[in-house]
């Protein structure tokens, strides 16, 4: 399905600072095998028990991460426990991630399809959507403004459901990806850049951060898809472009990524003009074992390493500061209706 979130650079909005600003997102959600089918049964939340590693880390940058939880953590003392303090001290941010195969109501089938909570009918996604809503109030005591949908599963009613339930950002939207094989969203016309969703200007997309770089990177989705098909999939092409420096798709993450394409990406991207950059994750990865990123403690310190040397070049080379979601939509929001007023004839 298309994605209705699609935006690009030219109806990306202006951000009011020269200063590149920090996002740090965690989809924080249960433990389950990824490579099998989809499970109601699946949802052990004991990783969390790990996130404090990763998050003495914010705290050690004065940085003040977005945990997008999903309902097996808002819903279990396991889950939402670890959490408490550190919203209670200030330390983090609280959204709603939505899985829909683990949370109420159990109505419809559970295939790849349905994981896609876009896909589903809009009084259950809604419900879905409130469920989670509801039950992060309860657990935590906030209310939360901010959503990732879980596998960017976004659909055609989803922006009327957040704007219903009081959402002011949204997360979701994932640049230069198409899942429609797996009957997901087309994301492919999708930039980086920060969008207004609607004429209201009350719901703010902040994708995530990923993006071309390389020699081709100007031709980037178009020649990603070209080396990715046919003889050159074969010839496993993405990775031998990549290998000789013409062209490489890299996300924001340190999932996969390592630090040198962590810095050529936000290199590449602050030149094209973006100034809010996403560093996202799992929280499972903080637990060796949990998934296919960190699967021992030796890799788990090649992990959070990963964080200590972006985070140096960030807000060291590129001179970065840090931020939340909410106060990105705050800064665009003032800086829009400053410039209303600049231009508006008495």
């Amino acid at each position: 399905m298309l994605s209705p979130f699609n935006s690009s650079v030219e109806n990306g909005v202006d951000f009011p600072s020269e200063v590149p600003h920090l996002l740090v997102v965690i989809d924080t959600e249960e433990e389950f095998d990824w490579s099998q089918p989809f499970s109601r049964d699946h949802t052990s939340v004991r990783s969390m028990r790990s996130i404090e590693k990763v998050q003495n880390l914010f705290d050690a940058y004065g940085i003040v991460p977005t945990y997008v939880i999903d309902y097996p953590i808002a819903s279990q003392p396991d889950g939402y426990l670890p959490l408490q303090e550190i919203l209670q001290d200030g330390r983090a941010v609280i959204g709603a991630h939505l899985h829909p195969w683990v949370t109420p109501p159990y109505t419809e089938v559970v295939n790849r399809r349905n994981s896609f909570h876009g896909n589903l009918p809009l009084d259950l996604e809604r419900a879905k959507v409130l469920a989670l809503t509801a039950c992060i109030q309860d657990r935590l005591g906030c209310q939360p403004i901010i959503f990732k949908a879980g596998r960017y599963g976004v659909g055609p009613n989803t922006v009327q459901i957040l704007r219903e339930l009081g959402y002011e950002v949204d997360l979701s939207v994932c640049p230069y990806m198409n899942y429609t094989r797996e009957e997901g969203p087309d994301f492919s016309n999708a930039s980086p850049w920060p969008s207004w969703l609607g004429n209201d200007r009350d719901l703010l997309e902040i994708p995530l951060t990923v993006g071309y770089t390389g020699f081709l990177k100007a031709w980037g989705y178009p020649a990603h898809q070209l080396i990715d098909s046919g003889f050159m999939k074969t010839l496993h092409g993405p990775g031998l472009f990549s290998r000789l420096g013409l062209l490489n798709k890299v996300w924001l993450s340190p999932e996969g990524y390592e630090t040198w394409e962590h810095m050529e990406l936000v290199r590449t991207l602050f030149h094209q003009g973006l100034r809010v950059f996403s560093f996202a994750f799992h929280s499972p990865s903080v637990e060796s074992g949990c998934t296919p990123y960190v699967r021992s403690n030796a890799e788990l310190e090649q992990f959070l390493d990963k964080f200590r040397r972006f985070f140096d070049f960030f807000f060291g080379e590129m001179g970065g500061v840090a931020s939340t979601p909410l106060e990105v939509k705050r800064k665009i929001a003032i800086s829009s209706i400053e410039f209303q007023l600049s231009t508006k004839t008495f």
